[in-house]
């Protein structure tokens, strides 16, 4: 199992609404078409090349899945292509960043104006968005998200570890969640080593997948997290109405 296969793994485990966040995924105005042209665009600025075969077969059977139009089996997809579709929810969500001037975009129909914008994010950008210290930084962010209202104990944290190792894991991966788990919050921490905007818009919509957003400190924990990575109000508001999370 590699880091992004965990990720993928708890999308739907560490919370009473991860599955139901997927599935609305699956069923929503950003899925189906949209959702297999958002991540294969995403994948085409990555250039296949540097995608290992695990990702590029979560990219076909998500494609396959959302095509076909069974919600379960695409939220399946999703969640089996976790770091492509946490990619693609990113650069959808702060597109308007990468988009040219008003006056340009006027004379332009609304397909060739992604396509631009998925080829305007710089490489170096989108190589971070799939790398394995990425994969680490997004289940920090997790963890993090998920000490928030301060309920994270021991029997929690067992049942996150054996989730994840149902399918086996490394040693060293399994030592990487446990002392993760064990860690407290360092939102400091967890910020400086946040790249660049797109991978701080991954971190804040993989948090939106740890917790079910039903307390205020969950809430409060939400606010500064977005301040921290200087995510503006309609990137938020936008990775929200993604996942069918409620606004904060």
């Amino acid at each position: 199992m590699s880091y992004g296969d965990v990720i993928g793994r708890l999308l739907n485990e560490m919370t009473n609404k991860g599955n139901a966040k997927l599935e609305y995924m699956a069923n929503s105005s950003h899925s189906t078409n949209k959702w297999v042209e958002m991540i294969g665009k995403f994948f085409h600025a990555k250039q296949a090349g540097n995608l290992t075969g695990g990702q590029l077969g979560g990219l076909g059977a998500l494609a396959g899945a959302l095509l076909s139009g069974g919600t379960s089996a695409a939220a399946g997809a999703l969640r089996g292509s976790a770091l492509s579709m946490l990619g693609a929810m990113a650069i959808n969500a702060v597109q308007k960043k990468f988009a040219a001037p008003p006056s340009d975009l006027q004379e332009k129909d609304s397909a060739l104006q992604e396509k631009e914008i998925f080829h305007s994010v710089p490489k170096d950008h989108l190589e971070a968005m799939t790398s394995s210290e990425t994969e680490k930084l997004i289940l920090q962010a997790m963890f993090n998200a998920a000490k928030a209202d301060g309920q994270l104990d021991q029997s929690e944290m067992d049942k996150i570890m054996g989730k994840v190792s149902e399918h086996g894991i490394t040693d060293e991966e399994r030592q990487f969640i446990r002392n993760e788990l064990n860690q407290p919050i360092d939102l400091n921490k967890l910020v400086s080593s946040v790249p660049n905007q797109l991978v701080a818009t991954q971190v804040y919509a993989a948090s939106l997948f740890a917790i079910d957003i039903d307390t205020d400190a969950e809430k409060a924990y939400l606010r500064q997290l977005a301040h921290s990575l200087n995510l503006d109000s309609d990137t938020v508001k936008r990775l929200h109405e993604m996942t069918g999370s409620p606004m904060i």
